[in-house]
């Protein structure tokens, strides 16, 4: 896609279902990309299937549970990238319906560290190569009933409706040095955002299609 040519865009999450999808999609544009996942094998399975079409692709994998991916993430992003031109943001975790009330401590912490709390954390630790003259998109996806509170999407929900408080909040603190954070409004997310999990085919490939054309024409 014109324009895209020698960015730099991180995607994180980029093994999940839509990741995967954007992922390739990207790998056709002349993009520098850097893509992360949590497990090796899923990471370097997807480097392998895309790092043909474009040679400058870069892959890491760590936990964003554990405090050693913070602890590294700076050093490695900015010894690939001087600035950031875009970051996707697609870390997520559903663990299937439950009342609100039926998680448990530990299931309630990770979920919201997963679907909210590690959004701030990246953008902190990475604060430093974003924005400036040459500017920063950051990228989020979310689902207006979800955000609203849908029953049995318990942290899912508030994670998602703390997210669109984020980027109010980032727009109006950073927007206007360069760094522009976007919520897309991903209708799709609500036949099933276990599918992102399991790899079911929840979504057809036109509703896949819809969500990358939204983020592509964002970038």
């Amino acid at each position: 896609m014109e324009g895209l040519d020698h960015k730099n865009i991180i995607i994180f999450g980029a093994t999940g279902f839509i990741g995967q999808y954007l992922t390739n999609t990207l790998a056709n544009t002349g993009a520098r990309l850097i893509i992360h996942g949590k497990t090796y094998e899923k990471v370097n399975e997807l480097y392998q299937s895309t790092s043909s079409k474009n040679d400058n692709i870069i892959s890491f994998c760590s936990d964003v549970l554990s405090e050693k991916f913070y602890l590294e993430l700076f050093k490695t992003v900015s010894s690939h990238f001087d600035h950031i031109d875009v970051m996707i943001n697609l870390i997520g975790k559903f663990n299937g319906l439950k009342s609100i009330t039926d998680l448990s401590h530990r299931d309630w912490n990770d979920l919201m560290e997963i679907n909210f709390s590690c959004y701030w954390r990246i953008i902190k630790e990475l604060n430093s190569i974003m924005g400036g003259k040459k500017k920063t998109k950051i990228i989020f996806l979310t689902n207006k009933k979800i955000e609203k509170g849908k029953a049995y999407h318990h942290a899912l929900g508030l994670s998602k409706s703390c997210l669109c408080s984020l980027v109010n909040i980032l727009n109006d603190e950073k927007k206007k040095i360069g760094l522009e954070s976007i919520l897309i409004e991903a209708e799709q997310l609500n036949i099933g955002i276990t599918s992102l999990l399991k790899g079911q085919n929840f979504f057809k490939n036109k509703d896949l299609d819809t969500i990358i054309k939204k983020i592509m024409e964002k970038l």
